[in-house]
């Protein structure tokens, strides 16, 4: 529809966002190919660093309402000189998993209270007072290469990231804590699952990949009891469960939690974050005295200032929306927690803290998660186990390392395939990473 009119310029705003990978290879391929056959210029809006680095040829790095930083894809990905850039390309997920995701402290400034000087000082190692006064002006690093930053031509401190929790090995004679067997789902007369075999251990990360419609999120509802319309054996710790949330008992409710995709959706704007917090506490043991102290330890959790639980949805950022919405899953003490593509439509920094709190909880909560997502690199940072779904059917399973690094199963291979590569330097390691390091040449497959 966009291109009917023969535009010389076609705006695109997160076209591939929440797009299974296959898809989303689909939607560039097409889109290269009309901004070529109609000699038209594109705008690609994006948070997803790895496509941008195959589809376009310049790069805009915005920052609270900013441009901050402005240059040639290989240039600006080569050689980062603003930090925030430089931050930003440490969060991009490894499809190959030698490197972590290392997310940005702290949060962006409030489109309502943005600071007299830098908007990033307050997250920089760089600033100091000069930074705190004015916004810096625009300056030319390179050819066609502009940045806005005082510091630009000084290099950026390296950061250890946290290191990854070690899960101890499961005995053999351990009883996973969500059992499924044969599991036959659907929608009427259309079957969507089909011989769902799936056994999840306590402490593990298990992830459900595959393209849209090949029934992960209708999976992931059935173990909630948010959909009924199965058949077949679901366990939680040996005990079957009744096919609706309704019909189970309330500590079979409080055992598993479930966040949505989307905060801006699942959060009742009419209700505080303190209301929506203690909303299922109350649902799965009534009312209760120590509310307050609830709250402060879920948002504390979901590192989240005590001072949110007086807010309402519409006053938070979408990472913090996200937060809320873990803070508020958690609040039960649950022994599974279902995410369902909750990191589908948040920028790589937010995605990238967020994963870090995951496996933090994880390691300290003992929590088992469930992982439903279409992000294969992102796959490679949080689960130990993935199952590959093709068409209701899971078509391999194994540990994340085994089915990645050597998939039996050609629907696997192909997502694989599909999959942009977004490669920081060989030099940098799992122990420091250096955040002005080059950025290995990308390749290009655009004439955009």
């Amino acid at each position: 529809m966009a291109f009917t009119a023969r535009p010389a310029l076609i705006v695109m705003d997160e076209p591939t966002t929440g797009l299974d990978v296959s898809t989303q290879e689909h939607v560039l391929q097409t889109v290269r190919a009309m901004c070529r056959n109609y000699d038209c210029a594109a705008v690609y809006i994006s948070h997803d660093m790895a496509v941008v680095a195959e589809l376009a040829d310049r790069i805009a790095v915005m920052y609270s309402g900013r441009i901050v930083e402005i240059g040639s894809t290989a240039d600006v990905l080569a050689n980062p000189r603003h930090p925030y850039t430089g931050r930003l390309l440490l969060a991009v997920p490894d499809l190959e998993a030698k490197r972590p995701m290392v997310g940005i402290p702290g949060h962006a400034p409030s489109p309502m209270a943005r600071p007299s000087g830098c908007a990033f000082a307050p997250r920089c190692p760089l600033a100091d007072d000069a930074c705190m006064v004015a916004p810096p002006g625009a300056t030319e690093v390179g050819p066609r290469h502009t940045v806005c930053c005082f510091k630009s031509d000084q290099a950026l401190p390296t950061v250890t990231p946290r290191p990854t929790p070690v899960r101890t090995a499961l005995t053999v004679s351990e009883q996973p804590v969500l059992k499924i067997t044969g599991l036959k789902a659907g929608y009427g007369r259309n079957t969507v699952l089909q011989d769902i075999d799936l056994s999840v251990y306590a402490g593990e990360c298990v992830a459900l990949l595959g393209e849209s419609g090949s029934g992960k999120t209708t999976l992931s509802q059935c173990i909630a009891g948010l959909h009924h319309e199965f058949t077949g054996g679901l366990y939680l710790g040996g005990e079957q469960l009744a096919s609706s949330s309704f019909k189970r008992t309330k500590e079979q409710r409080r055992k598993i939690q479930y966040i949505f995709q989307n905060p801006y959706e699942s959060l009742n704007p009419r209700r505080t974050v303190g209301d929506l917090i203690l909303q299922p506490v109350i649902a799965v043991r009534g009312r209760v005295k120590n509310g307050r102290e609830i709250v402060a330890t879920a948002l504390e959790r979901a590192s989240l200032r005590p001072d949110h639980a007086m807010r309402y949805p519409d006053q938070l950022s979408g990472g913090e929306r996200q937060r809320v919405a873990i803070a508020r899953a958690l609040a039960t003490e649950p022994d599974v927690l279902v995410c369902d593509e909750i990191t589908s439509a948040l920028d790589v920094s937010v995605q990238s803290s967020l994963v870090d709190l995951l496996q933090q909880l994880q390691s300290e909560m003992g929590l088992t998660l469930l992982f439903i997502t279409h992000n294969i690199a992102l796959v490679r940072n949080i689960a130990q186990k993935v199952a590959v779904l093709e068409h209701g059917r899971i078509v391999e399973f194994g540990t994340v390392e085994g089915v990645f690094d050597n998939p039996t199963h050609e629907y696997t291979r192909s997502l694989i395939a599909a999959t942009p590569n977004f490669q920081l330097p060989a030099r940098l390691t799992t122990d420091t990473v250096t955040l002005q390091a080059a950025l290995a040449t990308q390749p290009k497959a655009s004439t955009l």
